[in-house]
């Protein structure tokens, strides 16, 4: 047998975050990886992002950034606008509605991220990013 004591860590880690994000996004009616998209989207609008930029930055497949575009834009947040000089690709612009909702999500995951390392010395916290970056770049 296998010893997989620290993913099964990370996935419990991973899966309370989540859960405790997606409660507190309830009342704004998305979940959290639609609003790290918009949020996302908010902060690099100006840089003429694409659905190809989304899928690369977090690691889903095409067809699900779609689905989950298709939702965002039906619901007000997002707009994607064909560009002049090049029909085949679509930008991507967040819309007021979307942009009133940023500052929440930002609260939201900011809250999230003092939770997970309150219990940790500065010193802690600096040597757990250090790991984290170690492992995320050996994957």
């Amino acid at each position: 047998m296998t010893n997989t004591i620290y993913s099964n860590l990370i996935r419990s880690i991973s899966q309370k975050s989540m859960v405790a994000s997606n409660q507190a996004m309830k009342d704004l009616k998305i979940n959290q990886q639609q609003a790290r998209v918009i949020a996302y989207i908010a902060e690099n609008q100006d840089k003429g992002l694409i659905q190809k930029d989304l899928a690369e930055v977090f690691h889903r497949r095409g067809a699900s950034i779609t689905s989950m575009l298709q939702g965002l834009e039906r619901n007000g947040y997002i707009e994607r606008r064909i560009p002049k000089d090049n029909e085949r690709q679509k930008n991507l612009y967040i819309l007021p509605k979307g942009l009133s909702i940023v500052q929440q999500i930002n609260q939201i995951f900011d809250k999230s991220e003092s939770n997970l390392i309150s219990s940790l010395t500065e010193n802690e916290r600096v040597e757990l990013l250090r790991i984290l970056e170690k492992i995320d770049q050996n994957l």
